[in-house]
């Protein structure tokens, strides 16, 4: 797994990051820290105790050696010295002289003569007073002496034991005990490892010592004395710290001498050897604990925060409406149901939205036409596309035809005409729609309907009917199709039941409007059939200037909404006439220029009848002007070539025409063929040569 460490830049992979670290390390150091306070104690005590221990085990061993040679010089005393030159023969062995070697420096007889007969080592630098002191040795007393030159270390050490009285006058068998065979050292080492040994008597005078001893540890040792318990402390010998422990050892009693106290000590580093080992180790074992925890804290972050981030990123583009990129999360844990229902939601919302564009786009065909195809094509193609359906069919009730139905189906989107075709429905087919007025979800392998077209029983076998009603009365059904089984949740039934509301709105604004449109036109045509109906003359004229000036706009490539304008300028051209005489209209003779005045008024006449209705403001222009001639010379305004509206040129040649070919009371109509030619003629002087050549084309 690449851990990676973009998403440091997060604050929050930040926090958790250090409170990870701060959680986990703090327990570490802290319990780090109790446990190397805890082990130095322990060793520590550990060091003191053996020391204790070992003090006690070897001043008893030293114990033991003074009572090992008593035992020894209690035989020799006990012996015949063969007039005071040899040992007895028991003991005069090799063996045994070396035993003895081992064990004493020298053994001497002191008579009471005061005469120092050697029988075995040597005796050296004897105090003047030792003989004398000797001879006052008590006959049931064994005495131990020591005694040394001053300041000397180690000091000898003399044992003294009363002989068996004889003739021989011998009173004391003295001997130098080997004070290496004695304390333990030497080639008798008997010390633990890395200890030192110091003997010192009651008066801190050292008998003995294997370091040299500083005057802190002998004012510890005599101050500290507390019967045979053995104690250990602490001290300091310049710049080392030395763990030490001491034992008195009482020899009155038995030995008629002075108390003896054996010190032992080791360096305190020497103890705490595995507490140093250990301060080696803490720093790489913290170290690596550091370590892990960076590890582990990098990798529950990065499973963390990346499905964060993916999250986090995923609202940006849910921010910018893109709603098909789905969050892919596999942590196995809260976040990968929270990705799963944040697609869920992205799901959803993609399906709003698209609803909402697929209704807002049947608005916008509704609102720029009201077509009823128009309206019926985008409803197919844009309900087949969000409900992603196999066919899709839209079926209007016919007018005037019970029970017959206009279907349109679509089956390929590519295909931009839907395939048309005609149905009829059983009352029985009406009365299951009407009980479900919402929708019915219908499979065709079971029973085929009759509200199902043919195309529709050949497009799928699972059918979503939308019944549209309108005041309780059944206008048609939208069939989505299926050829696979589906089903259908409840926002896919919502949208689709607020399409089909849109789509029965739709058109029923649109028959609303187509049969406000054809009451528009009917009043239109009813008022030319008015004005014209004055004259028996002009019935039927601005139904023909009409048809003729239509023909002649699409040929030159007029909109529906510039012909719709046309159309009602046309027919509304001579409503002026309304203000005319009867009698100037049917005159059969020719008009004086008093009448023909009056004629020539009636484009103004038809400006002011159509003033006041704002509808009409369009076609006024048309209205004034369809008298005015190209060349400036017509009536009422004098205006010429493209000052006139162009509406107003078309509508001139085409009441011209029509009422050059029609019958009127001072003549009769002109053939066809001198009508255009006049008008062909009239090019350009009285009318616009495009619209003349657009006529010739119309006609």
């Amino acid at each position: 797994m690449k851990i990676g460490g973009s998403f440091f830049r997060s604050k929050v992979a930040q926090r958790i990051f250090f409170l990870f670290i701060l959680c986990a390390m703090l327990p570490v150091i802290v319990l780090s820290f109790l446990s190397y306070t805890q082990v130095s104690k322990q060793l520590k005590s550990l060091s003191l105790n053996r020391l204790k221990t070992s003090v006690k085990a070897h001043g008893m061993s030293i114990y033991e050696r003074f009572l090992f040679l008593e035992t020894n010089m209690q035989m020799i005393a006990s012996g015949d010295f063969k007039d005071n030159k040899y040992l007895p023969e028991i003991y005069s062995t090799d063996d045994f002289n070396k035993k003895i070697l081992q064990r004493f420096e020298g053994l001497a007889l002191i008579k009471t003569s005061k005469e120092l007969n050697l029988l075995y080592g040597r005796f050296k630098d004897l105090p003047n007073d030792f003989i004398d002191k000797a001879l006052t040795i008590g006959d049931d007393k064994t005495t131990l002496v020591f005694k040394t030159s001053q300041n000397r270390t180690p000091a000898k050490v003399y044992m003294l034991i009363k002989t068996i009285p004889d003739n021989t006058g011998i009173k004391v068998l003295v001997g130098e005990i080997n004070i290496s065979y004695l304390w333990g050292i030497g080639h008798d080492n008997i010390l633990p490892r890395k200890t030192d040994l110091c003997i010192v008597d009651q008066v801190r005078k050292v008998l003995i010592t294997s370091f040299p001893p500083t005057d802190d540890l002998l004012h510890q040792v005599t101050v500290k004395i507390d019967g045979t318990t053995p104690l250990a402390f602490k001290y300091k010998d310049g710049e080392n710290t030395y763990f030490a422990s001491y034992w008195p050892m009482f020899l009155k009693s038995r030995f008629d001498a002075p108390s003896l106290n054996v010190i032992l000590r080791s360096n305190s580093s020497d103890a705490l050897v595995p507490l140093s080992n250990f301060k080696k180790t803490f720093p790489l074992v913290l170290l690596l604990s550091l370590w892990i925890v960076l590890l582990l804290s990098i990798i529950h972050i990065r499973k963390s925060l990346v499905p964060l981030e993916k999250l986090k990123e995923g609202t940006r583009r849910v921010a910018k409406q893109d709603f098909k990129n789905r969050v892919i999360v596999t942590s196995h844990d809260e976040f990968e149901d929270l990705a799963d229902s944040f697609n869920s939601m992205s799901e959803q919302l993609d399906q709003h939205f698209v609803a909402l564009s697929t209704r807002a786009d049947i608005d916008r065909a509704i609102l720029s036409s009201l077509d009823t195809k128009k309206i019926i094509y985008t409803v197919l193609k844009r309900m087949f596309i969000f409900f992603s359906c196999d066919s899709i069919s839209v079926n209007l009730a016919v007018e005037k035809q019970p029970n017959t139905f206009h279907a349109y189906i679509s089956t390929d989107i590519k295909v931009r005409k839907p395939f048309e075709e005609f149905f009829r429905i059983t009352p029985e087919d009406k009365e299951i729609l009407s009980l479900n007025s919402k929708h019915l979800i219908v499979h065709t392998k079971k029973n085929k309907p009759g509200f199902l077209s043919k195309a529709d029983n050949r497009t799928g076998h699972l059918f979503l009917v939308l019944p549209l009603f309108f005041d309780g009365v059944l206008k048609g059904t939208i069939a989505l199709g299926y050829s696979k089984e589906k089903s259908f949740s409840d926002n896919d039934l919502k949208h689709a039941h607020q399409m089909a509301d849109q789509m029965m709105v739709a058109l029923s604004n649109s028959s609303l409007v187509e049969d406000l449109e054809k009451l528009n036109i009917g009043t239109l045509e009813a008022l030319a059939r008015a004005v014209d109906a004055k004259s028996a003359w002009t019935a039927g004229h601005s139904e023909r200037v009409t048809d003729l000036s239509l023909k002649i706009a699409k040929v030159m490539g007029f909109t529906t909404e510039e012909l719709e304008v046309l159309r009602r300028a046309a027919y509304l051209h001579d409503i002026g006439k309304i203000g005319v005489p009867l009698a100037i209209l049917d005159k059969p003779g020719k008009l004086n220029d008093e009448e023909f005045n009056k004629i020539k008024d009636h484009p103004l006449i038809g400006l002011r009848i159509l003033e006041p209705i704002s509808a009409y403001e369009d076609v006024l222009p048309m209205v004034s002007q369809h008298h005015e001639k190209f060349n400036g010379k017509g009536y009422p305004y004098g205006l010429s070539g493209e000052d006139i509206a162009l509406g107003a040129r078309i509508l001139a040649v085409a009441d011209v025409y029509d009422a050059v070919v029609s019958d009127r009371p001072y003549r009769d109509g002109w053939v066809e063929e001198k009508a255009i030619k006049m008008i062909t003629e009239e090019s350009g002087k009285h009318f616009d040569p495009k619209v003349v050549n657009a006529f010739l084309a119309a006609i």
